[in-house]
């Protein structure tokens, strides 16, 4: 390679490097991770700089528009970055090179559902580009951090389970993720809940129902449906003593034998035809001899509990009865009656099963906390419509499997800082009256301008001080 010369090598500085491109010389800044696979450093390019004259440096398009910017974005920024030192700092740990790109990525995709293409510009006209000043978030550096983060997937396993420490309850569930692009090896034809068929692959999550947030996920091929994931995701995650909530979906024999046979406590829902329960002969015993009953939120719950296989697996069916329950559904199906939607024969099919809710379970917990825990798996069923509405992640056009996954922990890394949010509103009892979403569009609209040579706070919208009160949050510009 000829040598370049001096006007060049005098813009030339630590941290970065110069690439020659038809007799032109372009400024990138460059850093160094550590290759566990290769055993050695490797060099990863990252922000482009600008173009080198004689004249000096040229800087790239979208800087100089940048560097004309008099308004920025401040107070959700402020907010959620002062909300979240810790997850930050964890993303720094583990993350050391890459990790203002990823805070800074992840609270983009939090805010504005950003893609790839956008993340720069909702970037520069937010306090994020003053925070994180050095971040390279154009789309090609992004790519780049995108597949170094998804071929390392023991520096992401081990990034997760910080989040997975102190867990005793956890939900698992898993959900699809389109994925139209040939190079992702893990996507394959397979159903989903909505009976499309079509090339996908299944995101399979761990949520912490006592810390209340995500903690771990995998992404396994599209056609893996059954309960194997469970075993595998939890053996990953190094997780040794949590009780396993699923979904209705997941019981059948096999499957309960298969989480015996793995040393796993588990509670499972179970559909109102499950032949493990005769509603004709169990509700007439519930009506002439309970096993008691709780409160739940002001309700009045009635339990009844049945050994299954015998005591050595421990493996009982417990019968919930809500009073309450049964009047809503029992309204609601004559209301169906009434308008022609079900016939008459159907309500006394179906009689016997309002206001039930069963569930198979070998965790040895009694039943009104198998019962709390049971609702509290609900947050699962908020976390993956976050995930696939709010994030709009269900929709994925990464590349390859490396992409996919780099693309996956930057949305999870959103879903931490949004769970903390949700966690904040629950603490302050304010959750009734305003969402994370809520938040943020409100906070957002607190803005920092550039007058008179410095950064002042604008007037800040009712609304948002009215919120910036119940948070306890106050602004320091």
């Amino acid at each position: 390679m000829n040598a370049l010369p001096d006007w060049v090598l005098r813009r030339k500085e630590k941290g970065t490097s110069v690439y020659v491109k038809k007799g032109k010389y372009y400024l990138y800044r460059v850093t160094s991770v550590w290759d566990k696979q290769k055993g050695r450093p490797r060099r990863v390019t990252g922000e482009y700089l600008g173009k080198i004259t004689r004249e000096g440096l040229v800087k790239p398009r979208h800087v100089r528009i940048a560097e004309g910017i008099t308004v920025k974005e401040f107070g959700a920024t402020e907010y959620v970055i002062s909300l979240c030192p810790d997850i930050i700092e964890k993303v720094k740990e583990h993350f050391v090179a890459e990790w203002q790109e990823i805070v800074a990525f992840a609270i983009v995709r939090l805010f504005y559902t950003s893609p790839i293409k956008t993340v720069y510009h909702h970037y520069i006209t937010s306090h994020l580009s003053d925070i994180f000043p050095e971040a390279a978030v154009s789309p090609k550096p992004l790519s780049d951090l995108l597949y170094s983060i998804g071929v390392s997937r023991q520096q992401v396993v081990d990034f997760m389970k910080e989040f997975v420490k102190g867990s005793d309850f956890i939900a698992m569930d898993s959900t699809h993720v389109f994925s139209l692009s040939e190079d992702v090896i893990a996507a394959t034809l397979g159903h989903n809940a909505e009976n499309e068929y079509v090339p996908q692959v299944n995101l399979s999550l761990i949520f912490s129902l006592d810390r209340m947030h995500p903690s771990f996920f995998r992404i396994v091929p599209g056609s893996i449906r059954d309960v194997s994931v469970i075993p595998a995701s939890v053996n990953e995650a190094g997780i040794s003593n949590a009780i396993v909530v699923t979904d209705k979906s997941f019981y059948s024999k096999p499957n309960t034998r298969m989480l015996e046979g793995e040393g796993l406590r588990y509670i499972m829902p179970l559909k109102r035809n499950s032949s493990l329960i005769s509603y004709r002969r169990l509700l007439g015993e519930i009506r002439k001899k309970m096993d008691g009953f709780f409160r739940f939120d002001e309700r009045v719950i009635w339990h009844y509990t049945i050994q299954r296989g015998g005591k050595k697996n421990g493996r009982k069916v417990v019968v919930y009865f809500d009073p309450s329950l049964k009047a809503e559904e029992e309204k609601d199906f004559l209301s169906r009656v009434k308008e022609g939607k079900v016939k008459m024969g159907e309500y006394y099919q179906r009689e016997r099963t309002f206001g039930t809710i069963s569930v198979i379970t070998n965790s040895g917990m009694k039943p009104d906390e198998t019962f709390q825990l049971l609702k509290r798996r609900v947050d699962v069923e908020q976390l993956f419509d976050t995930l696939k509405n709010a994030l709009h992640a269900d929709r994925t056009y990464m590349r390859d499997d490396a992409h996919l996954q780099g693309w996956m922990l930057i949305n999870f890394v959103a879903m931490l800082f949004y769970y903390r949010l949700y966690s904040e509103l629950t603490s302050k009892e304010l959750l009734s009256k305003y969402s994370p979403h809520d938040v943020i569009v409100h906070l957002s609209r607190v803005q920092k301008l550039f007058v008179g040579g410095k950064w002042v706070r604008s007037e800040i919208p009712k609304t948002s001080r009215d919120i910036m009160e119940k948070l306890e949050f106050k602004s320091h510009l």
